[in-house]
Order: structure tokens, then C-alpha cells, then sequence
């Protein structure tokens, strides 16, 4: 059964301007996550085999390989409402999102410390609200997202010369790779039951990966007009042409109009 979904109360849209994020229960319900859990397990082997050209992210061409089962959630009227509710703005389109493993990022990252560095995703002076929603639980053994509250409301330059600052003096990191522990920083354990509603521009690193199997998450972010569009050649590389099928609100939704 699908929840119903409310619109943020004053306390929540506080929280998530104030802090960079809100927790709230799983947006999507109990049947819809285990269909996306199904569907990325089929579509994980076209996805190894694929070419992805460069200028296309690869996390993009997996989210869209998901096809119907996940875009048509990422429309649902509820979801689109808080996102036009925290971005003050009814005009809103999905400008960036990703399906990935951390597990490949950790192993890719070749650092004995198997998880991912402080960093953020967007700009201060550039509004957005991400949807993050996790596949596997992600808890104290399997990376755990780390977040740094407030740091999306200050300049990028002064949080990484803190983050830096706040490394120990042992040469293992560099300015691009930092992972010690911040006295302000939450860990946030997310799994399939949660939805974790913030702005990617909060600096946000991983704990540890000391357990196996995957770390598996989806996100989606939403814009105002002006706003990035990120991921339209992923789109257009996985859909091919049937994106010009779709009518001129999905279109806008998505970007593309």
C-alpha cells in the first residue's frame, strides 16, 4: 500500500533550510521499493556492458535504465509538491540523478579506508532538494552517509579549508580526499524505509565499508528554471527517441522542454 504524503510542515521546511535535510519515511511505499530493488538486479548486467560515452554519467544511464518503474514514482503529484514547496517555486524540472553502488566507488577509490571523502554536490547559490532513497540499509557496518548540517548555506571554499584543517597531520589524505570525522558532522543511517529529503550542496562524506554485499542508492534532484541539467544526455542515450513521445509537461518535468 502506497503512503499517503503530506506536504512539509513549517518545523520540517525550517529544518531542511536551516540544516540541509529532512528524514522522513520511505516516499515511495513498501511495493513500489521492492520493485525497484527487482529491476535494478535485472538491469545491472546491461548496464556493465554498456559504452558510456564521456560527457555521460554512467550513475544517470543507470537510474534511466530503470525506466517506467522509477520515473513514473520520481513524478508522483506528492513528491513533486514538496519539492515545489522547499524550492518556493512551482516551476521545477529534475536536473540531476544517479543509481549507484558505493561499493564500486570505495573499490574504485583504492584508499585502505573504504568509503567515500567529505565533498558536496552542488552550489550554495543555486537552489535544489534531493530525493535519496536507499536500496540496502546503510548502517553503522556499510557506509553510512555522514552529513555536515548547514554547511549548504556556506561558502565551498571555507568548508573544505575547515575539513582540511580538521585532517590529521599523518600525509595519508589529500584536499580531495578527506575523511576524519567532524565535531558537528550526523551520521544518518538510511534504509528502504527512509527517504532522506536535502540539499546536495551539504558537504557529506561515507563511514567505513567493513561489510559486504552492495550499498545500493537512487537520487533525483529538483531545480527551479535556470537550473542544472546535468544528466539530458543519459537520458536521451538510454530512451533514444522515445522521450519525444512524451507530452510537454513530462517533457518540462525532465528537462527536456
Amino acid at each position: 500500500m502506497t503512503p499517503t504524503i503530506m506536504r512539509f510542515t513549517p518545523s520540517q521546511v525550517a529544518d531542511f533550510n536551516q540544516h540541509g535535510f529532512v528524514l522522513r519515511p520511505n516516499l515511495l511505499g513498501k511495493a513500489a521499493m521492492r520493485a525497484l530493488d527487482a529491476r535494478q538486479r535485472d538491469i545491472e548486467p546491461d548496464w556493465e556492458t554498456r559504452d558510456w560515452p564521456e560527457g555521460c554519467n554512467p550513475k544517470a544511464g543507470r537510474f534511466f535504465l530503470m525506466g517506467e518503474v522509477l520515473l513514473q514514482l520520481v513524478e508522483k503529484p506528492e513528491v513533486i509538491a514538496i519539492a515545489r514547496q522547499l524550492l518556493a517555486c512551482d516551476d521545477v524540472h529534475v536536473g540531476a540523478c544517479a543509481l549507484g553502488d558505493v561499493a564500486m566507488g570505495v573499490e574504485a577509490n583504492e584508499t585502505p579506508w573504504f568509503q567515500l571523502g567529505w565533498h558536496a554536490d552542488g552550489d550554495p547559490n543555486v537552489p535544489v532538494v534531493s530525493f535519496r532513497t536507499a536500496l540496502d540499509r546503510h548502517g553503522p557496518t556499510n557506509a553510512p552517509l555522514r552529513i555536515l548540517p548547514g554547511s549548504h548555506l556556506r561558502p565551498r571554499d571555507e568548508v573544505q579549508a575547515e575539513i582540511l584543517q580538521n585532517e590529521p597531520t599523518t600525509g595519508r589524505h589529500t584536499p580531495d580526499q578527506c575523511f576524519e570525522r567532524h565535531p558537528n558532522e550526523l551520521e544518518i543511517q538510511i534504509d528502504p524505509a527512509s527517504t532522506l529529503v536535502w540539499s546536495s550542496s551539504t558537504w557529506h562524506a561515507t563511514g567505513r565499508k567493513t561489510s559486504p554485499g552492495p550499498r545500493r542508492a537512487m537520487s533525483w534532484n529538483f531545480y527551479p528554471p535556470q537550473g542544472r541539467k546535468r544528466d539530458l544526455n543519459a537520458l536521451k542515450l538510454v530512451l533514444g527517441e522515445r522521450w519525444r513521445d512524451w507530452s510537454i509537461e513530462r517533457r518540462k518535468l525532465w528537462g527536456l522542454a
